[in-house]
């Protein structure tokens, strides 16, 4: 059960010809951001901080944007004389500071110089090195999405609280009955939250206030940025009178098997699952 963080990014204009990286490897971990800002040219500006719960949830979107994104091949040059859009920064937590920025494609007609902004494409700067990645969804947001983010937190319920109790209760024995299953396929061991948890049945055994139950749960593990690899039923039998450690896996039943993005292929043992 790991905690939520995320990417901070900054719009720059460099007239400079960019030496473009590919993106064959995990390009940010939301572990390591602190903060993120997002400004505009018409003055309106956002932050979203790691350490509030609804603004960490943004933070690992935008993270998992630029993880998940294409890498583009084609090396072009970005015009310093444009006014950015806008201009997002991520804050690391060791100080540094990464930037995104929507990309152009440039040309030179009759000595004068035309940029268009090519859809879709951003341009990360990280570690000194700039990659060019093709995400719709983050050029979308980058541009007008952040604006509707959400950050007011949905109203608890105790139905909501018995549930996330329930399954931190239930975290180890679910941690282990996944990882047994998954580490014949891959070798990295993927992590199941309590909100990516469903409970399917409670059977109570034995009669009314009796303390003898299955549960069925549906539960998604992931990998890195929360990408999933699939989706598995488990159930379980608790029983603190029957059984020693009052818990027990009866069936595994592995129901979906998620394709892994290309930089997420190498955690993969075998092809066939």
């Amino acid at each position: 059960m790991k905690k939520f963080i995320i990417v901070f990014m900054v719009f720059i204009g460099i007239f400079l010809p960019i030496p473009f990286v590919k993106a064959n490897n995990v390009l940010m971990k939301w572990e390591d951001v602190a903060s993120m800002q997002i400004n505009r040219t018409s003055g309106e500006t956002r932050t979203f901080h790691e350490n509030d719960g609804m603004e960490a949830f943004v933070i690992q979107k935008v993270v998992e944007w630029i993880n998940t994104a294409t890498p583009v091949k084609k090396t072009k040059e970005l015009d310093n004389r444009k006014t950015p859009i806008a201009i997002l920064k991520m804050k690391m937590k060791n100080g540094d500071v990464a930037i995104v920025e929507t990309a152009y494609d440039c040309h030179v007609q009759h000595q004068t110089k035309f940029c268009a902004l090519v859809d879709g494409d951003v341009i990360l700067t990280h570690h000194n090195q700039k990659t060019r990645l093709k995400s719709v969804e983050f050029f979308d947001w980058l541009l007008t999405g952040w604006k509707h983010e959400s950050t007011t937190p949905p109203q608890d319920t105790k139905e909501m609280m018995v549930h996330d109790i329930l399954m931190i209760l239930l975290g180890r024995e679910i941690d282990k009955a996944v990882n047994h299953y998954y580490s014949k396929y891959l070798n990295y061991s993927p992590s199941v939250y309590p909100y990516q948890i469903e409970i399917v049945k409670i059977e109570r055994i034995g009669g009314y206030r009796t303390f003898h139950f299955f549960i069925t749960l549906e539960a998604t593990p992931v990998v890195g940025p929360h990408i999933s690899v699939g989706k598995d039923r488990l159930t379980f039998e608790i029983a603190p009178t029957i059984i020693p450690s009052q818990i027990k896996l009866k069936k595994f039943e592995h129901l979906e098997t998620h394709e892994l993005p290309p930089h997420w292929q190498d955690i993969i043992k075998q092809n066939e699952r």
